[in-house]
């Protein structure tokens, strides 16, 4: 078990951990013994999605569930990746540094590994900003785009920003919108969904951090 982090959930902290001390999500492809950051075991999504499995850990789900989105997902309302245990996706959004890096960029072949298929639906784009939508059950559909899976969110119970690796502000949530804006209305525009999007616009803004809360925060 790792002693780089102090609050690591009782479930993360039985997984194994890499050469740094990082635990390494049940996801992770692995090679020759070693995991292959930041490469998706795409294989385990059915096996995840089936098994109600935490996407983190691996272990079995509760009724509640934290899926882990960026504001590109969150204005889609669908997701490339399965939930995780609620407290899984909380240390993922503190910790994980591809996650609470906003200025971590990806290279060339992220997400890419010989012998391992390539996850589908995965954006390169860095909005800065990443939320955890807790529902309850199973939370959403799953349906095939894209060459790959994509799961349809139901409503949340409640949407938690990060960034950074803490709770983000009003203005850090507004700037990862406007990041990941220009993209999304290019590809509504070509498919006739400008409409929609501005629907979803609306919703989100109902879900973003107000700034009294910023400033107790």
């Amino acid at each position: 078990m790792t002693t780089r982090f102090s609050d690591l959930p009782k479930r993360v902290q039985r997984l194994p951990t890499d050469r740094r001390g990082f635990p390494v999500p049940w996801f992770v492809a692995w090679r020759d013994g070693e995991p292959q950051f930041p490469v998706v075991d795409a294989a385990k999504l059915g096996v995840a999605w089936a098994g109600e499995l935490c996407w983190v850990c691996g272990d079995k789900l509760g009724a509640l569930r934290g899926w882990v989105v960026g504001p590109m997902s969150a204005l889609e309302g669908a997701t490339p990746e399965p939930p995780s245990h609620y407290d899984c996706a909380r240390f993922s959004v503190r910790c994980c540094p591809h996650l609470s890096t906003p200025t971590a960029k990806p290279s060339a072949r992220y997400g890419e590994a010989e012998g391992y298929a390539a996850q589908a639906n995965v954006s390169k784009l860095r909005s800065g900003a990443t939320a955890i939508w807790v529902t309850r059950g199973r939370g959403a559909t799953p349906f095939h785009a894209g060459g790959g899976l994509l799961f349809g969110l139901e409503g949340p119970e409640r949407l938690e920003w990060y960034a950074a690796g803490r709770p983000a502000s009003a203005a850090d949530v507004r700037a990862a919108i406007a990041r990941v804006l220009p993209t999304l209305r290019r590809v509504a525009e070509r498919e006739g969904r400008a409409p929609d999007l501005a629907r979803r616009l609306q919703w989100l803004d109902r879900w973003t951090p107000t700034e009294a809360a910023s400033r107790e925060g």
